[in-house]
Order: C-alpha cells, then structure tokens, then sequence
C-alpha cells in the first residue's frame, strides 16, 4: 500500500560516488535552459517536478541525469517495493543534488501500489526504473495521471504488458505528452551516424537484403545476497534480474538493445516471423542449471525473418565467464559494418583495416534524458512508442520461438492473447513499414 514511512538507515554512500554526481551536477547548471513558446514554462519561474519509481542503481542514475540536464528540475518523490532502496537513493540524490532534492519523508512511497502515491503527489515527469514485469501498469497509470515519461527497457514480459504499453503510448500521442525509452543508443551519436549511413546504402543497395549477426556472451548478472529470514518472494524481487517471471528471461532483458540495433539497421521494419536456431533450441533442452541462480534460460538463439529477404540471427548466453563476447555485425553486397565499433569495410577487406571516420560522442544516457526534459520545457513532441514497443514484442517472439521450439509469426503474436485485437490491426507506429 502506498504511503509515508520511515524507510529506516541509509546506506553508506562512498565520498567519491557524491563528488561525482556533484561534480556533474555544477556543470550541468552552468548553462541556464530557456523556456519555449507552448511549453511547460508561462513566463514565470517554475521547477520541473520530477519523482522517480524504482529506485536501484538505474533509477538514481536517471535521477541524477534529469537534474543534470536542467537547472530547473528537483526531484521530489520516490517511490520503491523496499524501504532500504528508497533510504540509499535518497541518501545519494540528498548528498549530490543538495536543494534540488525536496522530498520529504511524506513522498516516499513504499510497496506494490508505491507508484500510485508517487503519481497523486504532483509530479510532471516520472522516471519509470524499476523490473521491467510492472513497467505496463505504472506506464498506463503515470500517462493517465498526465506525467511525462522515461521508460526503461524492455517496456514489458509478455504480450499482455506490451499490448498495455502500446495503448498507453497512443493515449501519451493524444494528450501531447512526452515519451522516452531507455534504448539510449538512439541518441548516441556515432550510433546514429552508423544506422543512417547503412540507411544510405554504404555496405548495400536500399532494396537489397541484409544479413545481420547479433550475439552475446556474457557472464552472469549481478546476484545480491539476502538474509533467509526474508523469504524466498522477496529473495526473487530482490534478485529479479535472474528471474524470468520479473525481467522476461535473458534474452528479452539484456539482448532488446541489439535486437533495437538490428531493427533500426533496417529501415524500423518489423519480422515476419522468428523462428529458434536448431543448435540453440538443443542447448536449452539439454542446460543443466545446477548452480546457476534464478531460472532464465542460459542460451536462447533465434532466427528473424524480413519480408524483404533480409535476415537477423540474434543469440544470447549468459553462463560464469570472465569476460565477454559481443559481436553485431550487418553485411550486405557492397561490404560489412560492425555496429558497436562503428566501423565500415568493403567486402573482401579486413575489419581492422578499416577507419571509423565518426567522432567520439560521450553519455547517451544523459543525452537521452536531457531531450527528455528539452522536450517538457520547448512543448516539443517526444514520442519513442513505436521503436520501444516494436523491439520489445520481438524480443518476446524470440524468446517464445526459442522456448517452444517451432515458428512464431509477426502477424498472429498476439491472437492468442486477444482474439479480437490481433497484431497486425495494431497502429503503424508500432507494426513498422
């Protein structure tokens, strides 16, 4: 139930970490943001009053990015399942924002309905960080309220909760409000430079297929240690990441940004169809867990088709290693681009050869928070349904694919779910071209 709480002793927060965020916060400010006709600002002086929901690591970052990207932002509410969680943020955003964090103990909100006290206590921008499997409910309750949105990904677990998203998306549409997702690589620059490059056709004609390879292997995801007493739903929560049920398996949680990359690469098409590697669908039925936490499945490989010809292959593992492999590469008739080094080559020439020709361009989480917050000042329209949902949804179909081991089609996703709202009646903006 929502409400006021002692959310109980603070973590200590170590010297270096609120240098840092001090630090960035007094560059920030040194650069005064102008309000825009039509926007949030009437001439007066007025704070943009930002609460925060989910409040680990991802959550008090983004917090501390909006108040970076204007000095006109205060973070006034927080809202988390867990008392410590709030305690330790706040402890960090009290020491690194100073004033401009204003949030009393009465808008600190504790427990599954945490995000419904946040939202009535008069916030104009929610930042939505907390395990991806709520993301649907507080993203259709923060849009009904009338708050702006960053969203992080993925948007949802299953197709239920995308479907949820989706329709919140077209209400933010028809209310003018702003919507961002935290597939920040959309507002990095050499990213940028790199998609519309292969958009221009550098490794292949505009109407020719592409081959795209997007694989990950990586060691296992964080694993925080819990008193047994608490009990094990709370040892799963707190540990949601290595739970399929909370984070939607590997492969949806972690891979969704190559899957995002791949997508973009190609014009923000959707598939056809997703269907598993064979070598993949065999790995799983063969994984033994033993020692491993949580119940995600180790490898998922999948093969996604395009109505064009072209092809994504998409696989990630996550087992105990040191180190990691990650490989997107898109090829095409004309040559190849590694989509993480930014780097284009003809075909028959090494990648190493190759020059990058493409600066430097650091932060694209702050970059992408602070056209969050531009877009809340100038009235601008912000609107990143489409791609946020769209990558999401084939995460999920992978995953679906790989698991059951047969075809899942674009076309008929979510026919089970609904019958009467198949996908393919769903808006342009998601179904892509």
């Amino acid at each position: 139930m929502p409400g006021n709480s002692n959310v109980g002793r603070p973590e200590v927060v170590s010297r270096r970490g609120v240098l840092g965020v001090s630090a960035g916060i007094a560059a920030a400010t040194v650069l005064p943001r102008q309000s825009g006709g039509g926007g949030f600002f009437s001439g007066v002086s007025q704070s943009i009053r930002v609460g925060v929901i989910g409040c680990g690591g991802r959550g008090t970052g983004a917090a501390i990015q909006a108040a970076a990207a204007s000095s006109d932002v205060r973070v006034v509410a927080l809202a988390d399942l867990y008392a410590d969680q709030i305690a330790s943020s706040a402890t960090l955003l009290s020491r690194g924002l100073g004033h401009r964090f204003d949030c009393p103990e009465e808008r600190r909100f504790i427990g599954p309905d945490c995000h419904a006290g946040l939202l009535a206590s008069g916030v104009d921008v929610v930042l939505l960080t907390a395990p991806p499997h709520v993301r649907p409910l507080q993203m259709a309750a923060a849009i009904a309220a009338g708050a702006h949105v960053y969203c992080e990904k993925p948007v949802a677990v299953d197709l239920t909760g995308v479907q949820t998203v989706i329709a919140a998306c077209q209400a933010a549409r028809r209310s003018g409000l702003a919507v961002v997702s935290g597939l920040c690589h959309r507002r990095d620059g050499r990213t940028v430079q790199t998609i519309e490059r292969i958009r221009d056709g550098w490794i292949g004609g505009q109407r020719e297929p592409l081959l795209l390879q997007a694989h990950a292997r990586i060691g296992l995801p964080w694993w925080r240690p819990c008193d047994p007493c608490r009990g094990e739903d709370e040892i799963r929560q707190r540990n949601w990441i290595s739970f399929s049920e909370f984070s939607g398996g590997h492969f949806v949680e972690h891979h969704v940004d190559a899957i995002d990359r791949g997508l973009w690469a190609l014009g923000d098409i959707s598939p056809v169809a997703a269907v598993p590697e064979p070598a993949g669908f065999e790995a799983m039925r063969r994984s033994d867990r033993a020692g491993l936490p949580g119940d995600c499945a180790a490898f998922t490989g999948v093969r996604y088709s395009f109505a064009d010809g072209s092809l994504l292959h998409a696989s990630c593992t996550r087992v105990p290693i040191v180190g990691s492999r990650l490989v997107e590469m898109v090829s095409g008739s004309r040559g190849a681009c590694d989509l993480l080094r930014h780097r284009f080559v003809p075909a028959g020439r090494p990648l190493a050869d190759a020059d990058t020709g493409l600066p430097r361009s650091g932060g694209m989480y702050q970059t992408t928070m602070t056209a969050l917050i531009d877009a809340v000042v100038s009235g601008r329209t912000m609107d990143d349904g489409g791609f946020m949902c769209r990558s999401t949804l084939a995460a999920i179909a992978g995953r679906m694919a790989a698991a059951s081991g047969r075809e899942i089609r674009w076309d008929g996703i979510l026919s089970p779910v609904r019958q009467d709202y198949p996908f393919h009646t769903l808006p342009d903006f998601v179904n892509g071209a």
